[in-house]
């Protein structure tokens, strides 16, 4: 049985592949225009782990995903400093 009172839509979760390119880019804009309706639970990108880190930190995504070996070690590395 859900909680929500049948007034308030449910938000529409999103995990978004490839945050740090230009259509990342584009869908976090409408992702800050519509904060009542949509919330970002996960994020991916290829290597641009500080963009990465700064996006989960303004959104507050529970999930992150580095592609990259390499981008992958430097932020954790980063992480555990």
């Amino acid at each position: 049985m859900s909680t929500a009172s049948p007034s308030a839509p449910r938000k529409k979760r999103l995990v978004l592949l490839g945050a740090t390119g230009s259509i990342g880019t584009n869908t976090l804009r409408v992702l800050r225009a519509h904060p009542d309706e949509l919330e970002l639970v996960g994020i991916a990108a290829r290597n641009n782990w500080q963009k990465l880190a700064a996006i989960a930190a303004e959104f507050r995504v529970p999930h992150v995903g580095v592609f990259d070996d390499a981008g992958f070690s430097a932020a954790h590395a980063h992480r555990d400093a």
